[in-house]
């Protein structure tokens, strides 16, 4: 499935938004989204709004103690015995999130209900002093369509089946003249026309905003994208896709501040490949890149995860532990010598021949005992010259730092 947020979308949207149609087209692969989201704004605006609609029209059952007694029990037990309580009920279930995907039709019912009392009520009315509630019933439809979020179908069910119920019981209602029916009916089909209107308003506004908020989206995505990228490529060495100085001067200071913090110590390897210029001048500065690359590779897969081992320099390589022990950096630098060791990578430019090796320096210092940072790479580095005056291949200790 594409992703919604996919940048093959981008000229998608850009054509909608251009099209002068009465509404842009959302693209095929965000439609379900679009639909999603529209329905869970209906949700959030209705939920008050509702429960407010609903108690203005149960208000006008007072009014019909007076205007039509006869129909008060009856307009009474539809108003207050089933609309009511199914509001109620719909607002709390919705809350619950247990209306699901059917919310539309559920609400459709809601809106229809007030038209359909109206509907019945007039029809029953036998006292003329109803005749400015039937009047007013348009009301309904305007509360309805123009106040009421729903989905576009719904809608349109909605704006079509609340005109046809009024005006069909304007034609059988006793007290409504025969002169009136067809302006009331006129009115009502106004304000459906007006509410279609006002709806499609609503919807193209919508559209609108879903697709420049997508857009907006999917440029944020690729900028964020394209800024990691260059972050990660401003981290890391080139050659070896380790990381670079840069980035161990950056780990280094985040380590340190974390030590101090919890008491931690922060542990330094600094490891130098043997005699690698006279691999260099023997073998090619190709086959050189390509030892630097096979060395990388080893120390990586031998150091443990939370470690970061940077180049530090030319054939030089830096391993930052946090939180290690003396006894743990004193393991990880043996590991890595020793693995080093095994690829048994062919030296002969030594004399006599031999293989690539690593001499390594290490130290580890707890930042909260009022160290500095360039402690610790002052005492791995002095420990790595000290490893090849010993004579190379091994890893040498500070007792300061250890």
């Amino acid at each position: 499935m594409t992703s919604v947020f996919d940048r093959n979308l981008l000229p998608l949207i850009d054509r909608a938004l251009a099209d002068p149609g009465w509404l842009p087209a959302i693209p095929a692969p965000s439609r379900a989204v679009y639909a999603e989201e529209r329905l869970e704004q209906c949700r959030l605006f209705n939920r008050r709004l509702l429960m407010v609609l609903t108690l203005v029209f149960d208000f006008y059952w007072v009014g019909e103690f007076v205007t039509a007694p006869e129909i008060v029990r009856f307009s009474g037990l539809l108003r207050f015995g089933l609309m009511t309580p199914a509001v109620i009920l719909f607002l709390a279930l919705d809350r619950q999130k247990r209306v699901g995907r059917r919310y539309g039709f559920w609400l459709l019912l809601l809106t229809l209900a007030p038209a359909l009392i109206s509907a019945l009520v007039c029809l029953r009315t036998t006292s003329p002093g109803a005749l400015l509630d039937i009047r007013a019933t348009p009301l309904i439809l305007l509360g309805t369509c123009l106040a009421v979020r729903m989905p576009p179908r719904e809608f349109l069910v909605n704006t079509v089946t609340v005109p046809l119920l009024y005006i069909g019981s304007l034609f059988f209602c006793r007290v409504v003249p025969r002169n009136e029916v067809a302006a009331l009916a006129l009115i009502e089909v106004a304000i459906a026309v007006a509410a279609a209107g006002f709806n499609l308003q609503l919807e193209w506004r919508d559209r609108r905003m879903f697709l420049l908020n997508s857009a907006d989206r999917i440029m944020r995505g690729l900028l964020e994208a394209a800024n990691l990228g260059l972050t990660r490529e401003a981290l890391t060495d080139k050659l070896t896709g380790v990381a670079n100085r840069r980035c161990f001067d950056d780990t280094l200071a985040v380590f340190w501040q974390d030590g101090a913090a919890t008491r931690g110590a922060v542990g330094l390897i600094m490891a130098d490949i043997d005699h690698f210029k006279r691999y260099n001048d023997y073998y090619g500065h190709q086959a050189g890149d390509d030892c630097l690359r096979l060395v990388a590779g080893r120390i990586a897969g031998l150091i443990r995860e939370q470690d970061v081992l940077a180049r530090y320099g030319g054939e030089e390589f830096a391993i930052l532990l946090p939180g290690a022990t003396p006894e743990t950096v004193r393991g990880v630098a043996e590991r890595v010598r020793a693995g080093v060791e095994a690829l048994c990578i062919a030296h002969d430019g030594l004399t006599p021949p031999g293989i690539v090796t690593l001499s390594l320096g290490y130290a580890c210092i707890a930042p909260h005992r009022g160290a500095v940072m360039r402690d610790l790479v002052a005492l791995a580095d002095g420990e790595l010259y000290a490893a090849k005056r010993g004579g190379r291949n091994m890893a040498v200790c500070s007792q300061e730092g250890g």
